[in-house]
């Protein structure tokens, strides 16, 4: 059995979904504090003995804290992100606004090859590039893929400072070995035939890394590029005060040359 449930935190009039998903007796991420009373009533309301985080990022790991205080429920993570997860978060103006800043919490590393339910048995893939810790979980022969943010938009323009477009690429590489298609993304929620959406942002980055390159050998600069290649600031970049922005896209590109 697998439940999505659908949180709308929003700030200055703009809304961004995030998905928690539950997986027979499993929760994988327990969304952002800025909704704390909204997954209080779900958690409440559900069978779950275990968690599983994506990622340390403060809207995947909002209310973890109060989970392991309220219920002492084992929770795992990826052996890098234990260390995040054991600070309480001090975030940029933009993102606190957003999400909230979240209370230290304990997790255990997940260090085990797949991750199994009544029903399902998922392979545990590191993925990092949007973040170090980032793992996504495949069942192939259910032919699923819960993807936590690798995915979130086929064409992205910008990225943050911490983000690394071309491991991303080198995550999607790895990812795309295996056998799924459908996924279910912790912004988007379930996506039939996700996998084409997953193909198409690895084409994308893919060719505009290659553009960048060729932009940077013909002697442009990292400004003159993005003036050229992703030219129109999108909402979110101005609300991020920039620190989400098309300059970090190129320069995650550069500093692989």
């Amino acid at each position: 059995m697998i439940q999505s449930f659908k949180l709308i935190p929003s700030a200055a009039g703009r809304k961004m979904p995030v998905y928690m998903f539950q997986i027979d007796d499993l929760l994988l991420d327990t969304g952002p504090r800025s909704v704390e009373k909204q997954v209080r009533s779900i958690v409440k309301d559900i069978h779950i003995t275990r968690v599983i985080h994506t990622h340390h990022h403060e809207d995947h790991t909002g209310n973890s804290a109060w989970i392991q205080k309220e219920y002492n429920l084992p929770q795992w993570i990826h052996p890098v992100g234990v260390s995040m997860c054991q600070r309480a978060t001090r975030l940029p103006f933009d993102r606190a606004f957003m999400w909230h800043n979240r209370d230290a919490f304990f997790p255990t590393p997940l260090e085990a090859e797949y991750v199994e339910t009544d029903f399902y048995r998922f392979k545990v893939v590191h993925t990092p590039g949007h973040a170090e810790d980032h793992i996504v979980l495949i069942d192939e022969e259910k032919a699923i893929c819960f993807t936590g943010d690798l995915y979130l938009f086929h064409s992205p323009v910008s990225n943050f400072s911490f983000e690394s477009v071309p491991e991303i690429i080198r995550s999607l590489d790895k990812v795309l070995t295996y056998s799924f298609q459908d996924i279910y993304c912790s912004h988007r929620g379930y996506i039939r035939n996700g996998r084409k959406l997953l193909e198409r942002k690895h084409a994308y980055l893919l060719e505009l890394q290659e553009r960048v390159v060729q932009a940077f050998q013909a002697g442009r600069s990292p400004k003159q590029i993005r003036k050229e290649l992703l030219p129109k600031s999108k909402w979110f970049q101005y609300i991020s005060f920039f620190e989400n922005s098309s300059i970090h896209t190129v320069q995650s590109i550069l500093k692989e040359l």
